[in-house]
């Protein structure tokens, strides 16, 4: 029961933030290119978590728990690997722009870039690990 209250909570977690997404996209009026790829990036890893989700429900309506160890080990690793991956993005996000495009991020950017991110690496590092098998 616990199994599928948690993969109930992560769907509706999911649809939340795509409604939130569509109405932003509906109430902005003119998107500028920027503002797209961090749609697409948001979309991405929404698509990414779902399919987590996905591989949850299959394992519960087989009978079986939605996470075992390997994947509670896989979890845990994958959220290292995420932390990591937010405190150097916090420290070269900035850094990285200001090289670059010779302009200096505001605080709310700097945080979107931390959580998409970390995000990513998370996403990324839990299909490789979870394919790989091997999380120790």
């Amino acid at each position: 029961m616990k199994d599928k209250i948690g993969v109930v909570v992560g769907i509706g977690i999911a649809a939340m933030v795509l409604a939130t997404l569509s109405l932003y996209v509906i109430s902005v009026g003119n998107i500028e290119l920027n503002e797209i790829t961090l749609i697409g990036i948001v979309l991405i890893l929404i698509t990414s978590a779902m399919y987590i989700l996905w591989d949850r429900i299959k394992n519960v309506k087989k009978g079986l728990p939605a996470k075992d160890e390997r994947l509670i080990l896989t979890n845990y690793k994958a959220g290292y690997y995420a932390f990591i991956a937010a405190m150097w993005s916090a420290v070269f996000g900035p850094l990285f722009f200001e090289i670059l495009f010779d302009y200096e991020l505001p605080g709310s950017r700097v945080t979107a870039v931390v959580v998409l991110v970390s995000g990513f690496v998370f996403i990324a590092s839990y299909l490789y690990l979870s394919r790989k098998g091997d999380a120790k």
